[in-house]
Parts: C-alpha cells; sequence; structure tokens
C-alpha cells in the first residue's frame, strides 16, 4: 500500500448509472465502513452521505459520458475526487461476477492500495469550452441536416438551387419559391427557417467560445493548429479543449487510443483482423479531426494523394478516418516539438475540374 494513501482515512468507489448510483466506502485497511445505493436524483441524501464519512476522504467515479454532473456537484464534499478509467478497469478486473456493488467495491480497494487507473479531470474553464464545443457540433450537425433536406426537396422537383446558406436560400424562395409544388414550398420553408435559427445560434456560440478561450493557456497551443490549413479558430479550440495538455500522453500512440481512433484488433486461430475503431473516446474530438484532414486535403496536394491512395483501396468514409488519425498524429508532433505545419505543393483543383469537364464531353453519347 502506498504510504501517501494512509493520509486519507475514507476511500469511496462510485459506479454510476443514469438513474442509479452505487457508492461503497472502505478505511485504509479494506474494511467496508458504508454503503448506498440511491437514485441519482436523491442528490441531498448522497450529500449528506459523503459528509458523514471520516476525513480526509478520497473519492473515485467510473467514467462514464454523464459522470460531469456528479463531480460538480460533489467535488466540495470531498478531499479529492477523481475519475477511474473504465477501460482498463475492465481489464485488470478480469472475470469476476460484475454488479453494481462488486464495481465499486472494486474502485474503493483500488484506491486505497494505490492502484486504481485514473483519468484527467478538466479544470473550470476548460470544461466550460468543451461543452461549448460540444454544443458547437451538435449546431452544425443540425446545420447540415436542414440543408441536405433543402437539396432533396429541391432534387425531387428537377430545380437547380442556390448555394445553401441562409440568405441566399431565403432569396431563392422569394424569387423562385413559386416553382415548388404547396407540400415541397412549406417543407423548404421550415428547413430554411430551422437554417437560419441554427446560423444565428452559431453565430453567437462562436463569439462565446473566443471569448472563453481567451487564456494563454490556449493561446500557444491555438497558434500551433491553426498553422494547419483547415484548422481555423474554432476547430482548433474545441480540438485543444477535448484533448486538454498533450503532455499527458507520453506519445502519439496513447492519444490515438484515447482518441477512439485505433482500430479494433480482433485475433483467432493465429490470425489476426483489423475492425472498426474503438470510439472510446471524444466523439467531438473524431469529428473535429475528420473534417479538418478534409479541408486538409484541399489545401496540400501530398495529403490529398495519400487520401486517394486510401480512397483506391477501401471506402471513402474509411479512408477518410485514416486521415483523421494521422492528422491527429501530426499535431501530438507538432505541439510536442513546437512547430507550426509546413504545408506542402498547394492542390490544384481548377485544372482538375477543367480536366475532369474535358474528358466528359469528349465522351460519346448514349444511345
Amino acid at each position: 500500500m502506498s504510504v501517501t494513501n494512509w493520509v486519507f482515512k475514507s476511500f469511496v468507489g462510485v459506479d454510476l448509472h443514469k438513474c442509479t448510483v452505487t457508492l461503497v466506502a472502505i478505511d485504509p485497511a479494506g474494511k467496508v465502513i458504508a454503503r448506498l445505493k440511491i437514485s441519482t436524483k436523491c442528490v441531498d441524501k448522497i450529500h449528506e452521505w459523503l459528509l458523514d464519512l471520516p476525513r480526509p476522504s478520497h473519492l473515485a467515479v467510473e467514467a462514464c459520458p454523464f459522470v460531469e454532473w456528479f463531480i460538480d456537484r460533489y467535488t466540495p464534499c470531498v478531499d479529492r475526487i477523481d475519475i477511474a478509467d473504465a477501460t482498463e478497469l475492465s481489464n485488470r478486473r478480469g472475470k469476476r461476477r460484475k454488479n453494481d456493488a462488486n464495481d465499486a467495491l472494486d474502485i474503493a480497494q483500488r484506491l486505497a492500495r494505490g492502484e486504481c487507473p485514473l483519468g484527467f479531470i478538466a479544470d473550470p474553464q476548460l470544461m466550460q469550452l468543451r461543452k461549448l464545443g460540444r454544443h458547437w457540433r451538435h449546431l452544425s450537425r443540425l446545420l447540415s441536416r436542414s440543408k441536405q433536406s433543402m437539396k432533396s426537396i429541391l432534387n425531387a422537383a428537377n430545380l437547380r438551387g442556390p448555394k445553401f446558406d441562409g440568405a441566399a436560400a431565403q432569396r431563392w424562395l422569394l424569387g423562385q419559391g413559386h416553382l415548388l409544388g404547396p407540400a415541397q414550398h412549406q417543407a423548404f420553408t421550415d428547413c430554411l427557417d430551422v437554417v437560419l435559427l441554427t446560423e444565428r445560434h452559431r453565430e453567437r456560440l462562436r463569439r462565446e467560445i473566443l471569448w472563453t478561450a481567451r487564456s494563454e493557456a490556449f493561446r500557444q497551443t491555438e497558434l500551433i493548429l491553426q498553422s494547419v490549413p483547415g484548422i481555423g479558430d474554432i476547430w482548433s479550440l474545441i480540438i485543444a479543449a477535448e484533448i486538454g495538455p498533450f503532455d499527458r500522453f507520453p506519445n502519439a500512440d496513447a492519444l490515438e487510443f484515447w482518441a477512439g481512433l485505433t482500430a479494433d484488433l480482433k485475433e483467432s486461430a493465429g490470425r489476426t483482423q483489423s475492425g472498426n475503431i474503438t470510439k472510446a473516446g471524444s466523439a467531438p474530438l473524431r469529428w473535429a479531426l475528420c473534417q479538418a484532414a478534409m479541408t486538409l486535403c484541399q489545401s496540400d496536394a501530398r495529403q490529398e494523394a495519400i487520401r486517394e491512395r486510401y480512397i483506391a483501396r477501401m471506402p471513402k468514409p474509411k479512408a477518410n478516418v485514416i486521415m483523421g488519425r494521422r492528422l491527429l498524429r501530426t499535431l501530438y508532433a507538432m505541439v510536442r516539438d513546437k512547430k507550426p505545419y509546413h504545408c506542402g505543393q498547394p492542390v490544384d483543383r481548377t485544372t482538375r475540374l477543367n480536366k475532369a469537364r474535358s474528358r466528359k464531353r469528349k465522351q460519346p453519347a448514349a444511345a
């Protein structure tokens, strides 16, 4: 047992679910002091239970998507609070009977022995920026779906519409909306309302993200990330907020695994098969990386050539994910070495499009 762990008189393991939470407290010798299984709505009872424990107390809660409220609510009730790495805990537990009480007790015992794998808890400013970035992703996806619905409506009516930003779509609707049928006109109008409202919310959210990130802690990392073509101010802040301090990862492999971009390998009968990515980490981080990687391929001919080689061997979505993973490793090296990105030869997309149109005109017409 670690000597420093004897400073704490109680260790608390928490197994958190959406509707229920299980807490088990033990003393430094491993003897159970108290147990509690209760609804997550009974926040005051949990508060009183934690305050009745011998102090100082050390609490660890198993990581899950909805752990933020628990940390924010009960940090003042204990002397130290940590997140237990759920993946590493699962690997260490092996095969045993799994239930909430055993999971909470296992966390408490490992915490008392100093063997509990702990995760990273963001500070309040970083957590606020993460929440804003995740809201930006939700709005962006809503905007994309609404624009895609508008395109589908025009394609069904065999009409060529405008560029799908709110202002251009509104002008098109006023000038040529009569070409749509009554039901199509109503559907297009409803989608346009969603687009206009979402664009207004995104502009307000953009200002709030930039204001929240006005700190020297983000400034250096932000400038390094923005040296990559395709990573603007918002995406650089989303990536920096989701990852946190880059130096908490010993190498790029650890960061790639944490982000959920590592392939899930399946081994049987001496053969190893690469499956889909684990998706164990932050979904907004993977979204921002893949989006930025696609924009980078439009600016860097070398990256575009690599992407084309992947597309020749596999489906395009899988190739895009690989480019996002490559970009993550590049960003890690840039921040580690404090060096900006050096862009290769720019992509001449105009010449490429002209050649494609020329080949299309030379093709013989179908009989």
